[in-house]
């Protein structure tokens, strides 16, 4: 009888003061405000698994989250940063803990980022199959396991503190800290003043001779040389010449594209700091003959800009961008 008594008063003191139905406190109510109340769930960290839903639960486990500036493709869709964002992707597993089959969609999970001005960042409303392009729809059976990526659009300065996961809308929900949590981004996209890698840059550098990923091509440099030959159908003005930078545009989307003109916006940066805006006229790299048409997938086609200067002034840089506003910077001031 004693040890009962004991038990009893040991649960009751873990009972919180405020949830006790026999407290005779004379304390004032506390006043309620609406509207401030945490969503109901549990702090988790990566690599735990939680099993999320009622009415057809899923098993979810957060395997890794990384910053990022590079184009994702899922179906139909590319997902690419602008120049104030980058992308917090999401890489998980979903496995099936139920005795008959479930279902798997974008739907079924919802993820939100909340950044560090606590303003919510919603997901894309597209998961991929990890590894591919393909948009994952499955029927997942009783034990069966899918590797699952997406992907968040956020601002391009500063980390990202907070990852929140729902299975259903009313249902507790998972709570990520990612300020440790999560892979920065590297040179040359990152910002070196912060040391977390969580800024990327606008106005990226780039190599010579190395691709770099725009929304809808892989660019690569190839030469930049000076030449008074007419170009566009127009020899260059008196006492002046034209500064050629040639390009190859890759196209890696997984499916057929087209390019033109008007994909594209480079301009160029002489040595005296001056900018010399696109003329938006692309050529072909060894013809005076316009660029464009079809880019089926795989394959490469080699154009070229042209921009005008005086003859006694060298070119600095070349900066080629996209509709997204990253800029990427190539040095041209070997050209010759």
């Amino acid at each position: 009888m004693r040890t009962r008594l004991l038990l009893t008063a040991l649960t009751l003191a873990l009972i919180p003061v405020a949830h006790a139905a026999t407290s005779t406190s004379t304390r004032p109510a506390q006043p309620v405000v609406q509207g401030t109340r945490q969503l109901d769930g549990q702090n988790a960290k990566v690599g735990q698994t939680f099993t999320l839903g009622k009415g057809s639960p899923l098993n979810f486990t957060l395997k890794s989250a990384e910053y990022s500036t590079r184009r994702v493709v899922i179906g139909g869709n590319v997902y690419y940063p602008k120049a104030d964002e980058k992308l917090l992707i999401l890489h998980y597993t979903v496995q099936n803990p139920q005795k008959t089959a479930a279902r798997y969609y974008w739907a079924d999970l919802k993820f939100t980022a909340v950044d560090a001005q606590d303003r919510n960042h919603e997901f894309i409303e597209a998961v991929a199959r990890e590894g591919t392009t393909d948009k994952l729809e499955v029927n997942l059976k009783p034990a069966q396991k899918v590797d699952v990526m997406t992907v968040i659009v956020v601002p391009a300065a500063g980390p990202v503190p907070k990852l929140i996961v729902q299975r259903e809308s009313g249902t507790p929900v998972l709570r990520y800290d990612l300020r440790t949590q999560t892979k920065g981004l590297l040179a040359p996209f990152a910002d070196t003043a912060d040391k977390s890698g969580a800024t990327a840059l606008a106005q990226v550098p780039a190599a010579k001779g190395k691709f770099v990923s725009l929304k809808w091509y892989d660019v690569r440099l190839d030469e930049a040389k000076f030449t008074t030959e007419a170009l566009g159908g127009q020899a260059p003005g008196a006492g002046k010449r034209y500064l050629t930078a040639t390009f190859t545009l890759k196209n890696n989307l997984g499916r057929d594209t087209t390019f033109a003109w008007s994909d594209l916006k480079p301009t160029l940066k002489d040595a005296d700091g001056e900018r010399v805006e696109y003329n938006q006229t692309m050529l072909k790299a060894s013809r005076d003959e316009k660029a464009g048409g079809a880019l089926p997938k795989g394959e490469e086609a080699r154009v070229r800009f042209y921009f005008e200067l005086p003859e006694n002034v060298a070119g600095d840089s070349v900066l080629l961008t996209d509709e997204s506003g990253r800029t990427f910077v190539f040095d041209v001031k070997g050209a010759k």
